[in-house]
């Protein structure tokens, strides 16, 4: 009953302050319903001031235990920087980590066997897979590559145990002239392995290897109740099932936030958890980060994705392909990582200081172990998740069968430079500066969300979907996002120009 009295107050309140400034009607409407106990979802539009509205709504919850959860460790950091000192800000795999690894120690040295990717010996070895087992006359590598994928679709679902369902369209497709009963047979026996496998990696006295997603996978099993009154969720347009699952089984007070027209993760079973969940929602509508000619753009866009609301931009920018001046700082957006390594080629043939967002550590050494296989080196040092792979050909024909964009980037990267490819991506990497020290910022749209740079143009990879296609939505929502991350001049490639009136 004491808690009433405030609450009451608080309901009759329409201006607040957000640290030292006024809160805008939106934002005062939201930490009124803060105040009042209410779980809600924030649609926020990019720009709109998301994050420091989520600021607001804690600085005013001031005796409350919060967490925020944020999309990655890069936005953990900053916001511990940014938040009260009452909130605790973490991602939810470091969230699982720490209740995890507290309740099953010997977690620690399963995850060191394995980490960001399960060897594949431990595959075969924790799976029971039948040792001539050749579905389909299908190779030892492509069943084993079926039985990874299968696993990586399960440990990021909701399911309990492993099902029919997740199992990979590319692998469903080796039933296409089978029979009934040979599909059943082999949908049976690849769930049957699966279910091993995930059984042994979650399993504490088993010495398989555990992976990163297997422990958030664990954590969701125990059905935990988090000691915490009120959850943040932010991003939450690209949560995925399993962390969906955690949140349904908390009853604190929730908090969602995020834009549905930047989910650009679905590749990675990301589903948009505000469409998921039925509470009453509070939009923000007014972005801060650009004016009026970049929000009419991005409006075009959301008119296509079939969003009734309109965004207003509120800051200053100019028309749409004027004011760029390339001797200032710019970031340049690419769609895929092969036109980050040609831009950041070009820029090191020009002299150009440059930045890669996020680093080539990690795609260097796939480089490396993908030209071992391209020189038909068994010696040369192969990555955990290549280490599969005996040949070149294997490698390129699953890239290719799987459409894993990140190993077809790899593909063609060694194809192009063949002899020169070491040589060169360690060049990229060498030259690449810190971002502060450089004229151009280098990224990947899907790197860069949450991010904002005075100066945007948009790398020539970016092509306007077909009607129709089955990543229609997605390809627009990489655009919008892309286009937003401007905030004072955009400039659009010449494939965009047409079709957006640019």
């Amino acid at each position: 009953m004491v808690s009433a009295i405030p609450n009451q107050m608080a309901a009759e309140k329409t201006d607040f302050q957000i640290g030292h400034l006024q809160a805008t009607p939106e934002q005062s409407l939201i930490i009124q319903a803060a105040l009042a106990g209410e779980s809600f979802k924030i649609p926020a539009f990019a720009g709109a001031t998301k994050t420091t509205t989520l600021k607001g709504v804690a600085e005013h919850l001031t005796f409350k235990r919060i967490l925020y959860l944020a999309f990655n460790k890069a936005i953990a950091d900053e916001a511990r920087q940014f938040f009260p000192n009452w909130v605790e800000c973490r991602t939810a795999h470091s969230l699982a980590y720490r209740f995890m690894m507290q309740a099953e120690p010997s977690y620690q040295q399963k995850l060191k066997r394995a980490g960001a990717f399960l060897p594949y010996q431990d595959l075969e070895a924790y799976s029971d897979k039948p040792e001539y087992w050749h579905p389909f006359r299908r190779s030892r590598f492509q069943v084993n590559i079926a039985i990874s994928e299968t696993l990586a679709n399960y440990l990021n679902s909701a399911e309990i145990l492993v099902e029919a369902l997740h199992i990979p369209e590319v692998v469903m497709q080796w039933c296409s002239t089978a029979s009934p009963s040979e599909e059943q047979a082999f949908v049976g026996q690849l769930v049957a392995i699966v279910q091993q496998l995930a059984n042994n990696m979650l399993d504490p006295n088993s010495e398989c290897g555990m992976t990163h997603d297997a422990y958030l996978k664990a954590f969701q099993l125990r059905k935990p109740k988090l000691a915490y009154d009120v959850i943040l969720l932010d991003e939450a347009q690209d949560t995925n099932p399993v962390l969906q699952a955690i949140l349904a089984q908390q009853s604190c007070q929730k908090i969602l936030v995020g834009d549905k027209h930047q989910e650009i993760y679905a590749w990675r079973n990301a589903i948009n958890t505000l469409e998921n969940v039925f509470f009453k929602e509070y939009a923000l509508t007014h972005s801060f980060r650009f004016g009026a000619h970049i929000s009419a753009l991005a409006n075009q866009l959301l008119t296509k994705l079939n969003e009734p609301r309109k965004i207003v931009g509120r800051g200053q920018d100019l028309p749409i392909n004027q004011g760029f001046d390339p001797y200032k700082p710019y970031a340049v957006m690419c769609r895929t990582n092969a036109k980050v390594f040609e831009v950041a080629d070009f820029c090191l043939q020009r002299n150009i200081s440059y930045c890669i967002n996020g680093g080539l550590d990690q795609v260097t050494r796939l480089i490396e172990s993908a030209y071992g296989l391209y020189q038909g080196d068994r010696k040369a040092p192969k990555s955990a998740e290549l280490s599969l792979f005996n040949s070149w050909q294997e490698f390129s024909e699953v890239a290719e069968e799987l459409n894993k964009a990140e190993w077809k980037t790899i593909v063609k990267f060694v194809e192009t430079h063949k002899s020169e490819t070491l040589q060169k991506i360690k060049k990229l990497g060498k030259y690449a500066q810190h971002a502060s020290q450089t004229q151009v910022f280098i990224s990947t749209v899907h790197k860069a969300k949450g991010l904002g740079f005075d100066q945007v143009v948009l790398a020539s990879d970016f092509e306007w979907p077909d009607d129709g296609h089955p990543g229609y939505k997605e390809s627009l929502n990489v655009i919008y996002v892309a286009i937003t991350r401007a905030k004072r001049v955009l400039v659009l490639p010449k494939n965009l120009r047409k079709w957006m009136h640019a």
